[in-house]
Protein backbone atom coordinates (compact mmCIF):
# COMPACT_ATOMS: atom_id res chain seq x y z
CA UNK A 1 0.00 0.00 0.00
CA UNK A 2 1.22 3.38 -0.71
CA UNK A 3 1.74 6.25 1.59
CA UNK A 4 -0.71 8.49 0.08
CA UNK A 5 -3.34 5.91 -0.17
CA UNK A 6 -6.52 6.35 2.14
CA UNK A 7 -6.79 3.20 4.02
CA UNK A 8 -9.42 0.70 2.77
CA UNK A 9 -12.14 0.28 5.26
CA UNK A 10 -13.14 -2.47 2.69
CA UNK A 11 -13.12 -3.10 -0.58
CA UNK A 12 -16.04 -0.74 -1.21
CA UNK A 13 -12.74 1.60 -1.48
CA UNK A 14 -11.28 0.82 -4.69
CA UNK A 15 -14.54 0.62 -7.09
CA UNK A 16 -12.73 0.26 -10.28
CA UNK A 17 -10.92 -3.23 -10.16
CA UNK A 18 -12.44 -5.43 -12.51
CA UNK A 19 -11.50 -8.52 -9.97
CA UNK A 20 -14.16 -6.86 -7.49
CA UNK A 21 -17.25 -7.42 -9.33
CA UNK A 22 -16.15 -11.07 -11.03
CA UNK A 23 -19.59 -12.30 -8.65
CA UNK A 24 -21.51 -9.94 -10.87
CA UNK A 25 -20.28 -10.90 -14.27
CA UNK A 26 -22.48 -13.62 -16.16
CA UNK A 27 -19.93 -16.50 -17.23
CA UNK A 28 -21.55 -16.92 -20.50
CA UNK A 29 -22.39 -14.27 -21.75
CA UNK A 30 -19.65 -11.48 -19.78
CA UNK A 31 -22.65 -9.19 -19.06
CA UNK A 32 -23.22 -7.77 -16.03
CA UNK A 33 -25.80 -9.00 -13.61
CA UNK A 34 -27.86 -7.18 -11.62
CA UNK A 35 -28.81 -8.23 -7.78
CA UNK A 36 -32.33 -8.93 -7.47
CA UNK A 37 -32.65 -8.34 -4.20
CA UNK A 38 -33.71 -4.98 -2.92
CA UNK A 39 -30.87 -3.13 -0.23
CA UNK A 40 -32.02 -1.23 2.68
CA UNK A 41 -28.84 0.95 4.63
CA UNK A 42 -28.13 0.38 8.30
CA UNK A 43 -28.62 4.16 8.36
CA UNK A 44 -32.00 4.12 6.45
CA UNK A 45 -33.16 1.78 8.48
CA UNK A 46 -32.39 2.91 11.83
CA UNK A 47 -33.50 6.68 10.61
CA UNK A 48 -36.77 5.11 9.60
CA UNK A 49 -37.28 3.42 12.86
CA UNK A 50 -36.39 6.82 14.66
CA UNK A 51 -39.33 8.83 12.61
CA UNK A 52 -41.83 5.93 12.78
CA UNK A 53 -41.47 5.34 16.51
CA UNK A 54 -41.75 9.43 16.69
CA UNK A 55 -44.96 9.70 14.48
CA UNK A 56 -46.62 7.09 16.34
CA UNK A 57 -45.24 8.74 19.95
CA UNK A 58 -46.77 11.79 19.03
CA UNK A 59 -50.41 10.18 17.16
CA UNK A 60 -50.98 8.89 20.43
CA UNK A 61 -50.03 12.16 22.87
CA UNK A 62 -51.52 14.62 20.94
CA UNK A 63 -53.45 12.91 18.46
CA UNK A 64 -52.77 12.49 14.36
CA UNK A 65 -53.98 15.94 13.18
CA UNK A 66 -51.20 17.70 14.93
CA UNK A 67 -48.94 19.23 12.71
CA UNK A 68 -45.71 17.95 14.72
CA UNK A 69 -48.00 14.45 13.72
CA UNK A 70 -47.98 15.12 10.25
CA UNK A 71 -44.64 16.38 10.07
CA UNK A 72 -42.54 13.11 11.42
CA UNK A 73 -45.52 10.87 9.48
CA UNK A 74 -44.21 12.76 6.30
CA UNK A 75 -40.50 12.71 7.06
CA UNK A 76 -40.99 8.76 7.40
CA UNK A 77 -42.81 8.83 4.55
CA UNK A 78 -40.39 11.16 2.41
CA UNK A 79 -37.88 8.84 3.52
CA UNK A 80 -39.11 5.47 2.31
CA UNK A 81 -40.46 7.11 -0.94
CA UNK A 82 -36.85 8.08 -0.98
CA UNK A 83 -35.43 4.65 -0.52
CA UNK A 84 -38.00 3.24 -3.14
CA UNK A 85 -37.65 5.68 -5.97
CA UNK A 86 -33.95 4.99 -5.93
CA UNK A 87 -33.76 1.19 -5.45
CA UNK A 88 -36.05 0.44 -8.47
CA UNK A 89 -33.47 1.40 -11.00
CA UNK A 90 -30.25 2.28 -8.78
CA UNK A 91 -28.49 4.44 -10.58
CA UNK A 92 -25.05 6.98 -9.26
CA UNK A 93 -28.02 9.92 -9.80
CA UNK A 94 -30.82 7.93 -8.23
CA UNK A 95 -28.36 7.20 -5.60
CA UNK A 96 -26.83 10.61 -4.86
CA UNK A 97 -30.78 12.14 -4.75
CA UNK A 98 -31.42 9.44 -1.99
CA UNK A 99 -28.51 9.73 -0.02
CA UNK A 100 -29.07 13.63 0.25
CA UNK A 101 -32.95 12.80 0.78
CA UNK A 102 -31.99 11.27 4.40
CA UNK A 103 -29.93 14.10 5.13
CA UNK A 104 -33.02 16.81 4.31
CA UNK A 105 -35.14 14.80 6.55
CA UNK A 106 -32.43 14.85 9.03
CA UNK A 107 -32.14 18.41 9.25
CA UNK A 108 -35.93 18.99 9.24
CA UNK A 109 -36.63 16.50 12.10
CA UNK A 110 -33.87 18.57 14.06
CA UNK A 111 -36.19 21.80 14.16
CA UNK A 112 -38.98 20.01 13.94
CA UNK A 113 -38.28 18.40 17.68
CA UNK A 114 -38.44 21.97 18.94
CA UNK A 115 -41.94 21.58 19.30
CA UNK A 116 -42.80 17.68 19.23
CA UNK A 117 -40.26 16.96 22.04
CA UNK A 118 -42.62 19.06 24.47
CA UNK A 119 -45.37 17.21 23.02
CA UNK A 120 -44.22 13.56 23.95
CA UNK A 121 -42.73 14.40 27.25
CA UNK A 122 -45.77 17.14 28.61
CA UNK A 123 -48.78 16.84 26.31
CA UNK A 124 -50.68 18.91 28.60
CA UNK A 125 -48.42 21.67 28.79
CA UNK A 126 -48.27 22.07 32.73
CA UNK A 127 -44.41 23.07 33.71
CA UNK A 128 -45.12 21.86 37.00
CA UNK A 129 -44.11 18.66 35.56
CA UNK A 130 -41.21 19.20 35.08
CA UNK A 131 -39.70 17.06 31.83
CA UNK A 132 -36.70 18.41 31.29
CA UNK A 133 -33.92 15.76 32.49
CA UNK A 134 -31.36 18.32 33.48
CA UNK A 135 -31.31 17.53 37.28
CA UNK A 136 -30.70 13.86 36.41
CA UNK A 137 -27.75 15.13 33.95
CA UNK A 138 -26.64 16.77 36.34
CA UNK A 139 -26.56 14.02 38.94
CA UNK A 140 -24.63 11.99 36.64
CA UNK A 141 -21.91 14.48 35.97
CA UNK A 142 -21.48 14.92 39.33
CA UNK A 143 -21.31 10.98 40.05
CA UNK A 144 -18.90 10.08 36.91
CA UNK A 145 -16.41 12.82 37.28
CA UNK A 146 -17.09 14.89 40.60
CA UNK A 147 -16.79 18.99 39.92
CA UNK A 148 -14.73 19.17 37.48
CA UNK A 149 -17.12 20.11 34.28
CA UNK A 150 -18.79 22.55 36.50
CA UNK A 151 -15.48 24.21 37.18
CA UNK A 152 -14.24 24.37 33.74
CA UNK A 153 -17.82 26.17 33.03
CA UNK A 154 -16.86 28.64 35.64
CA UNK A 155 -13.76 29.59 34.71
CA UNK A 156 -12.86 32.85 33.48
CA UNK A 157 -9.56 33.08 31.06
CA UNK A 158 -10.48 35.79 29.39
CA UNK A 159 -11.97 37.04 26.31
CA UNK A 160 -9.29 35.89 23.63
CA UNK A 161 -9.49 32.59 25.11
CA UNK A 162 -13.75 32.51 25.12
CA UNK A 163 -13.03 33.55 22.04
CA UNK A 164 -10.68 30.79 20.50
CA UNK A 165 -13.10 28.30 22.17
CA UNK A 166 -16.10 29.53 20.08
CA UNK A 167 -14.39 29.63 17.11
CA UNK A 168 -13.34 25.56 18.01
CA UNK A 169 -17.09 25.22 18.34
CA UNK A 170 -18.33 26.93 15.06
CA UNK A 171 -15.49 24.92 13.21
CA UNK A 172 -18.27 21.90 13.84
CA UNK A 173 -20.35 23.63 10.91
CA UNK A 174 -17.57 23.66 8.48
CA UNK A 175 -16.41 20.27 9.56
CA UNK A 176 -19.82 18.68 9.09
CA UNK A 177 -20.79 20.06 6.06
CA UNK A 178 -17.47 20.61 4.25
CA UNK A 179 -16.56 16.64 4.78
CA UNK A 180 -19.71 15.31 3.17
CA UNK A 181 -19.22 17.39 -0.02
CA UNK A 182 -15.89 16.51 0.01
CA UNK A 183 -17.14 12.76 -0.19
CA UNK A 184 -20.08 13.30 -1.89
CA UNK A 185 -17.90 15.16 -4.64
CA UNK A 186 -15.29 12.72 -5.17
CA UNK A 187 -16.35 9.21 -4.92
CA UNK A 188 -19.91 8.03 -4.30
CA UNK A 189 -18.91 4.76 -2.56
CA UNK A 190 -16.93 6.34 0.17
CA UNK A 191 -19.54 8.93 0.80
CA UNK A 192 -22.34 6.48 1.08
CA UNK A 193 -19.68 4.17 3.53
CA UNK A 194 -19.69 7.98 5.22
CA UNK A 195 -23.52 8.15 5.44
CA UNK A 196 -24.08 4.99 6.94
CA UNK A 197 -21.93 6.15 10.07
CA UNK A 198 -22.84 9.60 10.08
CA UNK A 199 -26.88 9.59 9.82
CA UNK A 200 -26.76 6.44 12.47
CA UNK A 201 -25.20 8.86 14.68
CA UNK A 202 -27.62 11.66 14.24
CA UNK A 203 -30.52 9.07 14.25
CA UNK A 204 -29.50 7.74 17.91
CA UNK A 205 -28.73 11.64 18.62
CA UNK A 206 -32.14 12.27 18.52
CA UNK A 207 -33.04 9.67 20.18
CA UNK A 208 -31.06 10.31 22.92
CA UNK A 209 -32.75 13.93 22.61
CA UNK A 210 -36.52 12.40 22.75
CA UNK A 211 -36.00 10.25 26.36
CA UNK A 212 -33.73 12.58 27.66
CA UNK A 213 -34.94 16.13 26.97
CA UNK A 214 -32.60 18.83 28.73
CA UNK A 215 -31.68 22.51 28.28
CA UNK A 216 -28.03 22.36 29.10
CA UNK A 217 -25.98 24.34 31.68
CA UNK A 218 -26.13 27.65 29.70
CA UNK A 219 -29.72 27.89 31.33
CA UNK A 220 -28.76 28.09 34.60
CA UNK A 221 -24.92 29.74 34.51
CA UNK A 222 -26.09 31.90 31.10
CA UNK A 223 -24.26 32.22 27.69
CA UNK A 224 -20.38 33.18 28.05
CA UNK A 225 -19.11 36.46 28.03
CA UNK A 226 -16.28 37.28 25.68
CA UNK A 227 -14.92 39.42 22.49
CA UNK A 228 -17.18 39.70 19.20
CA UNK A 229 -17.02 35.88 18.06
CA UNK A 230 -18.26 34.85 21.09
CA UNK A 231 -21.21 37.60 21.33
CA UNK A 232 -21.75 36.39 17.32
CA UNK A 233 -21.14 32.50 18.00
CA UNK A 234 -23.61 32.74 20.92
CA UNK A 235 -26.35 34.24 18.94
CA UNK A 236 -25.77 32.19 16.03
CA UNK A 237 -26.33 28.75 17.86
CA UNK A 238 -28.95 30.42 20.32
CA UNK A 239 -31.11 30.98 17.37
CA UNK A 240 -30.46 27.53 15.41
CA UNK A 241 -30.96 25.47 18.82
CA UNK A 242 -34.29 23.19 18.92
CA UNK A 243 -34.01 23.35 23.07
CA UNK A 244 -33.70 19.81 23.94
CA UNK A 245 -30.26 19.03 22.15
CA UNK A 246 -28.18 17.92 24.60
CA UNK A 247 -28.03 14.59 25.66
CA UNK A 248 -26.13 13.38 23.62
CA UNK A 249 -23.49 15.62 21.96
CA UNK A 250 -23.55 15.56 18.47
CA UNK A 251 -20.70 17.84 18.61
CA UNK A 252 -18.61 15.50 20.11
CA UNK A 253 -20.40 12.43 18.22
CA UNK A 254 -20.31 13.77 14.61
CA UNK A 255 -17.11 15.40 15.04
CA UNK A 256 -15.07 12.08 16.78
CA UNK A 257 -16.76 10.06 13.46
CA UNK A 258 -15.57 12.24 10.58
CA UNK A 259 -11.96 13.12 12.52
CA UNK A 260 -11.73 8.83 12.39
CA UNK A 261 -13.51 8.72 9.05
CA UNK A 262 -10.38 11.26 8.18
CA UNK A 263 -8.45 9.30 9.51
CA UNK A 264 -9.41 6.20 7.29
CA UNK A 265 -9.76 8.01 3.74
CA UNK A 266 -8.05 11.58 4.47
CA UNK A 267 -5.15 11.25 6.03
CA UNK A 268 -3.89 15.17 5.02
CA UNK A 269 -6.84 16.57 6.09
CA UNK A 270 -6.75 14.22 9.69
CA UNK A 271 -4.22 16.25 10.54
CA UNK A 272 -5.46 19.82 9.49
CA UNK A 273 -8.71 19.06 11.28
CA UNK A 274 -6.98 17.61 14.80
CA UNK A 275 -6.44 21.08 16.59
CA UNK A 276 -9.55 22.76 16.16
CA UNK A 277 -11.46 19.21 16.32
CA UNK A 278 -10.16 18.93 19.70
CA UNK A 279 -10.40 22.42 21.34
CA UNK A 280 -14.28 21.81 19.75
CA UNK A 281 -14.61 18.91 22.10
CA UNK A 282 -13.64 21.13 24.77
CA UNK A 283 -15.42 24.45 23.69
CA UNK A 284 -19.12 21.96 24.60
CA UNK A 285 -18.37 22.60 28.01
CA UNK A 286 -16.02 25.11 28.67
CA UNK A 287 -19.08 27.04 26.40
CA UNK A 288 -21.87 25.64 28.66
CA UNK A 289 -24.00 23.91 26.14
CA UNK A 290 -23.58 20.45 27.38
CA UNK A 291 -22.64 18.62 30.75
CA UNK A 292 -19.64 15.88 30.86
CA UNK A 293 -21.92 13.49 30.39
CA UNK A 294 -23.18 14.45 27.35
CA UNK A 295 -19.53 14.30 25.94
CA UNK A 296 -19.06 10.87 27.02
CA UNK A 297 -22.01 9.79 25.61
CA UNK A 298 -21.30 11.57 22.52
CA UNK A 299 -17.92 9.11 22.23
CA UNK A 300 -19.58 6.07 23.05
CA UNK A 301 -22.25 7.04 20.32
CA UNK A 302 -19.53 7.75 17.76
CA UNK A 303 -17.61 4.79 18.71
CA UNK A 304 -20.43 2.28 17.93
CA UNK A 305 -21.41 4.27 14.85
CA UNK A 306 -17.81 3.67 13.67
CA UNK A 307 -17.92 -0.51 14.63
CA UNK A 308 -21.20 0.09 12.27
CA UNK A 309 -19.51 1.80 9.58
CA UNK A 310 -16.35 -0.80 9.32
CA UNK A 311 -18.90 -3.54 8.98
CA UNK A 312 -20.67 -2.16 6.37
CA UNK A 313 -17.61 -1.16 4.37
CA UNK A 314 -16.13 -5.05 4.84
CA UNK A 315 -19.73 -6.67 4.24
CA UNK A 316 -21.21 -8.15 1.12
CA UNK A 317 -24.32 -5.39 1.41
CA UNK A 318 -22.11 -2.44 0.63
CA UNK A 319 -20.20 -5.03 -2.43
CA UNK A 320 -23.76 -5.32 -3.49
CA UNK A 321 -24.73 -2.00 -3.15
CA UNK A 322 -21.60 -0.64 -5.25
CA UNK A 323 -22.00 -3.62 -8.00
CA UNK A 324 -25.92 -2.70 -8.60
CA UNK A 325 -24.90 0.93 -8.86
CA UNK A 326 -21.80 0.90 -10.85
CA UNK A 327 -23.90 -2.22 -13.59
CA UNK A 328 -26.68 -0.18 -13.81
CA UNK A 329 -24.80 2.85 -14.92
CA UNK A 330 -22.91 0.43 -17.89
CA UNK A 331 -25.96 -0.29 -18.83
CA UNK A 332 -27.85 1.43 -22.04
CA UNK A 333 -30.16 4.02 -21.18
CA UNK A 334 -33.30 3.36 -22.93
CA UNK A 335 -35.54 5.70 -24.52
CA UNK A 336 -38.36 5.63 -22.51
CA UNK A 337 -36.55 4.66 -18.94
CA UNK A 338 -36.43 7.80 -16.74
CA UNK A 339 -33.66 9.12 -15.44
Amino acid sequence: MLPNQPLPVGDCAMSTSPERHQEWVDPITGSVKLPRRWHILPHEMVFGFFLGATWLRLWVEVGFSNTSTLLFGLYFLTLLWSVVWGQYKPSPYRWRVRLLFCLVVSTMSYFSLSAAVPLMNNPTGLETLGWHKDAVLQHWDVTLFGDVPRQLMLTEPGAWVTDMFMGCYLFFFYYLIGAQLFFFLKNLNTYRICAVGLCTVYALGYVGYTLMPAIGPVEELGLRQGGWLTELGGSFVAQRTNGVDVFPSLHMAASLFLLVFDWWYRRKHFWWALGPTVGLWVATVFLRYHYGVDVLAGIVLALACLWLTRWYANSSLCAEVEAECEARDKRPMEISEPI
